[in-house]
C-alpha cells in the first residue's frame, strides 16, 4: 500500500533551484526505499491556510513544505488550524530558513548550502511535536516583531534577497542605525512597563540570527521569548551584528529576553529619543543623501513582521499554542529533551515579570534598555 505526501509550494517565490529540478529529486528520493503517491498543492496570493484544512486526513502520510519561511508558516497554519498529528517535513528553499535551522534542518552557519541534507533528511526525519503562536490572529512557529530593526527584515526586495541572499539583511540592518527607536507599552506577565527600544520581537524560536547553536527544547517548552533589543552606540551594534551574523552567545548583545506565554506589545504615539550615536550616523544618511530625511510620525499603529513579512499592524497581541503541531527533525535532533523549565532562558531574573520592582532592575541593569515611565 502505498504511502501518500503532500508538497506545498509556491511557484511564484524564486528559489535557488529550479522547481523542476528539485520536484524531480523529491519524488525521486521519497520513492527510493517506500512508495509514495506523491500530489502537489501550488499556493496563490489568495490561497489561505482554510483551504487546506480539507486536506488533512487519511490517507495523508506526510506533509512537505517546499519553500522559505512563508510557505513554511503557511502550511503549519493549516495544520494548526486543522488540529492535525499529520508530520510536516520542510524542504528549505528560501533565503532565512529561520525554523529550519532552529530545528537543525539546515546548519547554523550563515554560509550553509540549505539543501545540503535536505533530501536525506526528507527520508530519515524523527516526528517532533512543537508549539505555534498567534499573532492578532496569525499562526506562526518563528517570531513576530515590531520596530526599525524588525522593519530590516522585511525590507530586501525578493531579488536582493536571491541575489545576496542573507547578506540582503545584513545590509537592510545597517540602515536601521539611523532610526530613532520607537516607544513601546508591553503587557506581560500579569503586568505592564514602557521601554524605549529599536525592535521588539516575541519568538518561539531561540535563535533570532544566523550561526548560533540552538537547543531546540525551546521549540516544544509552551513558551515564547520576549526579545527587547535597544542598541546605543558604536559597541552595541557590532555585538548586535555578531549576534545575527556570528551566532555570539555572549551578555554583551544589547537585549533583553524574557520568557512568556502571551504578550501584548503597542506603540506609543511618541517619538523616541536617538542616541548621540544614531544622531551622527542619521546626520550622515542625509548627507549622503543630499537632503533632510524626516522621522517617522507620531503614530499608535506600525507595521509588525512575521517571519519577515509585513503581517497587519501594531498593537500585537501574541499567545503561544503549546505543541500545536508535529515536524520532521533529523534524528540527532529528536533525541535532544524536549523540555526546559519554567525560569528564564536568559538574562536571569527574579521571575517573570511579577512586580513592578522586577521591571525596574531590568531596565538598570547593564543592556541598555531606557525605561520611559
Amino acid at each position: 500500500m502505498p504511502k501518500h505526501a503532500l508538497v506545498i509550494y509556491n511557484p511564484a517565490a524564486k528559489s535557488q533551484v529550479q522547481t523542476e529540478v528539485w520536484i524531480g529529486k523529491l519524488v525521486e528520493k521519497l520513492n527510493k526505499h517506500d512508495e509514495y503517491l506523491v500530489s502537489f498543492y501550488p499556493t496563490t496570493a489568495e490561497t489561505g491556510p482554510e483551504h487546506l484544512v480539507p486536506l488533512f486526513k487519511p490517507p495523508l502520510d506526510l506533509v512537505i513544505a517546499a519553500g522559505g519561511d512563508g510557505t513554511v508558516r503557511f502550511a503549519l497554519a493549516a495544520l494548526a488550524k486543522a488540529k492535525s498529528h499529520i508530520p510536516c517535513a520542510i524542504f528549505p528553499l528560501g533565503t532565512g530558513n529561520v525554523l529550519a535551522r532552529n530545528l537543525g534542518i539546515v546548519k547554523e552557519s550563515i554560509l550553509a548550502n540549505p539543501l545540503e541534507h535536505a533530501f536525506d533528511y526528507l527520508l530519515n526525519g524523527r516526528p517532533v511535536k512543537i508549539d505555534m503562536a498567534l499573532m492578532n490572529g496569525e499562526y506562526f512557529a518563528g517570531m513576530a516583531g515590531v520596530g526599525p530593526i524588525s522593519d530590516a527584515f522585511m525590507r530586501p526586495a525578493r531579488n536582493l534577497k536571491n541575489r545576496f541572499r542573507l547578506m540582503a539583511y545584513v545590509s537592510a540592518m545597517i540602515q536601521t542605525i539611523a532610526m530613532p527607536p520607537r516607544l513601546f507599552k508591553i503587557t506581560t506577565g500579569g503586568m505592564s512597563f514602557k521601554v524605549q527600544a529599536s525592535g521588539v520581537f516575541v519568538a518561539n524560536v531561540e535563535d533570532l540570527g544566523m550561526g548560533k547553536p540552538n537547543d531546540m527544547s525551546g521549540l516544544s517548552d509552551g513558551f515564547l521569548e520576549l526579545h527587547i533589543v535597544d542598541p546605543l552606540n558604536f559597541g552595541d551594534y557590532v555585538n548586535l551584528g555578531f549576534r545575527f551574523v556570528g551566532g555570539s552567545v555572549d551578555e554583551k548583545a544589547p537585549e533583553c529576553i524574557l520568557r512568556c506565554k502571551e504578550a501584548v506589545v503597542e506603540v506609543l504615539p511618541r517619538r523616541g529619543v536617538r542616541s548621540s550615536f544614531q544622531a551622527m550616523a542619521q546626520k550622515l544618511r542625509q548627507i549622503l543623501a543630499g537632503k533632510k530625511i524626516s522621522d517617522p510620525s507620531r503614530v499608535a499603529q506600525v507595521p509588525a513582521m512575521i517571519d519577515g513579512e509585513e503581517c497587519g499592524t501594531t498593537p500585537m497581541r501574541v499567545t503561544i499554542l503549546p505543541q500545536a503541531v508535529t515536524v520532521l527533525v533529523p534524528p540527532t535532533r529528536a533525541e535532544l529533551p524536549n523540555t526546559l523549565g519554567d525560569g528564564p532562558l536568559r538574562k536571569p531574573m527574579p521571575g517573570l515579570l511579577e512586580s513592578m520592582e522586577v521591571t525596574h532592575q531590568l531596565n538598570n541593569e547593564n543592556w541598555g534598555l531606557r525605561d520611559v515611565g
